[in-house]
């Protein structure tokens, strides 16, 4: 059980969810985007990005030499910095408001997740807010049977998860709660703009 509780982890990281809600979203409604390029830039800065972590953890001097531990934090780090610079792209070249919503969450979701564990240090699971987050904005997008199917996902996950005491139930809970929070604070601030 537990080799396929590992499978499951490898196969379902937050970033394999990212590009599913991406290219969906390109396919169902393509007026998202604007154009195929903000659709590879999607892919780049959230996808990407944050998979980069993972190989160049072993050349980075300060993760090289702390396992598990050095391999979350630099996965952190690679998402944020991908998070913030496809945000900034959608913003300086007037993305349509939906892929800003997309970057939105995936920025705000990336500064909670880095100040509960970093700051309060509270473990929230990076692999659960990875992807109820895409399943939430594919609710929030009308994208109903994707999101049927992801939520069907979260499930195996969230076993997957504690069979291989990666997170509690508690992180995991508490990874989930993020991106809805983050959710609801970016279209609270849509709403006060508009």
């Amino acid at each position: 059980m537990n080799k396929v509780s590992f499978v499951i982890r490898k196969i379902t990281v937050p970033p394999v969810f990212a590009a599913s809600l991406l290219i969906i979203a390109y396919i169902m409604y393509p007026s998202f985007f604007g154009s195929l390029w903000h659709l590879f830039g999607g892919l780049m800065f959230l996808c990407v990005l944050p998979l980069l972590a993972y190989p160049l953890q072993k050349f980075i001097p300060h993760f090289k030499d702390k396992g598990r531990d050095g391999q979350r934090t630099l996965a952190m780090i690679f998402s944020a910095v991908g998070y913030l610079l496809g945000t900034l792209v959608a913003f300086l070249t007037d993305a349509p408001k939906e892929l800003k919503i997309i970057y939105l969450e995936y920025l705000l979701c990336g500064i909670i997740m880095i100040v509960f564990n970093k700051v309060f240090k509270l473990k929230a699971s990076g692999h659960a807010c990875g992807i109820v987050g895409p399943v939430l904005l594919m609710l929030f997008f009308k994208m109903y049977i994707p999101a049927i199917i992801g939520t069907l996902l979260i499930i195996p996950v969230y076993v997957s998860s504690l069979k291989t005491k990666r997170h509690t139930a508690s992180q995991l809970i508490g990874g989930s709660f993020i991106p809805l929070a983050s959710l609801v604070i970016i279209n609270l601030l849509f709403f006060l703009l508009a």
